[in-house]
């Protein structure tokens, strides 16, 4: 299993990947439009591998203690 800061770093790895593609598409970058698509994700990564991804998990615990809402 890989230690925690592999998992970490893919998470940010996730997190960016996510603003680079609504930037690309010009559309808005938002910390609830980040989380909404990496909890889609996560949600098919249970259906394919029957339990979560861990950097998804850690990504999308992160975003969501970060919100200034």
């Amino acid at each position: 299993m890989p230690d925690f800061d592999v998992i970490y770093a893919d998470a940010c790895k996730m997190i960016g990947e996510c603003c680079l593609m609504f930037a690309y598409n010009g559309e808005e970058v938002s910390l609830s439009r980040i989380t909404f698509r990496l909890e889609r994700a996560q949600e098919v990564a249970i259906e394919t591998h029957g339990e979560p991804d861990a950097a998804l998990k850690i990504a999308i615990a992160h975003l969501k203690n970060h919100r200034l809402e």
